[in-house]
């Protein structure tokens, strides 16, 4: 359990001996920290059929999954996803790893839980700014595939937070598509993945800035990003740039951050080609609200263009 968990909620009983409190959050999402979890599984006796539950955040389902998948070759894994981003993103899907000093997630597998159990109580806790930063990842999802009705529900804004049944439904919605999506390639032997749309940017923007930028938020700015350069390319009508810009703003997220190195980010990106197979960078363009396309490559100047832009819309007046 990730010690923030248990600080929030001290009344949940946890059987002595039986479980561990972990400090969560990307710095401690690394190789080193999965080893000494697992040291610690095998001094307390866990065997092999002992499922290992996971209860936190996306860096804490991220790491134990990982723990799971190489303790004694494999254990059983639930997942109790206690974020936002970890309810409808990084609990969902099967993908488990740590981070690298190269990259975030350089080091990881697949292993599928046998259950996801999703408490919205949970969310009781958290603060604001995380729960408006994991909708970033929602936004993705429905520019990206929007048969779930997903986008005209965030378009509500920020008071969909406020509202329980209005939440469940989306992360239901988000967590279905998810699903849909990855079905046919669940262990991404298609590298062609419409679910990376954002993630050519937000990852990068994340290593560069050591963090600051949290995941949710990077992955808006990568949407939009991604529908900056579509627009330019002339794939995306400007009706549709204008009414994902407009999503974002309305759930409180930024469309770009002022603060990073633009060299660092393309250098960052262009290394990415490397995940993506190695010839093509498989970035992922809006081409409408539901729809996507692929472009094998993103030129730099094609980068520069798109994050000043979306820096003078950001200070415009709106």
């Amino acid at each position: 359990m990730d010690r923030n968990v248990r600080e929030a909620w001290p009344q949940i009983s946890l059987p002595p001996g039986q479980h561990l409190l972990i400090d969560a959050g990307e710095k401690n999402k690394s190789l080193g920290h999965a080893e000494d979890i697992i040291g610690q599984l095998h001094a307390l006796d866990v065997p092999r059929l002992q499922p290992v539950v996971a209860v936190g955040g996306g860096t804490t389902t991220d790491l134990i999954a990982l723990v799971a998948a190489l303790y004694f070759r494999g254990v059983p894994l639930e997942l109790v996803p206690t974020t936002l981003l970890g309810m409808i993103d990084a609990g969902i899907g099967g993908k488990c790893g740590v981070n690298h000093p190269e990259q975030k997630n350089l080091i990881g597998t697949f292993y599928q839980p046998r259950a996801v159990h999703i408490h919205l109580d949970a969310l009781r806790t958290l603060p604001r700014a995380d729960l408006t930063s994991a909708l970033g990842e929602a936004v993705k999802i429905a520019v990206a595939d929007d048969r779930e009705g997903l986008f005209a529900r965030l378009q509500r804004g920020t008071p969909v937070l406020d509202d329980p049944e209005e939440l469940r439904s989306i992360v239901l919605a988000c967590v279905s598509t998810k699903l849909r999506l990855l079905g046919p390639n669940l262990f991404e032997r298609d590298l062609a993945r419409v679910l990376n749309l954002g993630h050519t940017v937000a990852h990068p923007l994340e290593d560069i800035t050591s963090f600051r930028i949290p995941h949710g938020t990077a992955v808006a700015i990568g949407v939009a990003v991604a529908s900056h350069i579509s627009w330019q390319r002339g794939l995306l009508p400007h009706e549709d740039l204008q009414r994902i810009l407009a999503l974002l703003r309305g759930l409180g997220l930024p469309t770009m951050d002022g603060d990073f190195s633009v060299e660092d980010l393309i250098g960052k990106v262009g290394r990415l080609r490397l995940q993506r197979g190695g010839d093509s960078l498989r970035y992922v363009l809006p081409t409408g609200v539901g729809t996507t396309t692929f472009t094998d490559a993103v030129e730099p100047d094609e980068l520069r263009r798109a994050v000043t832009g979306l820096t003078d819309r950001q200070g415009a007046p709106r």
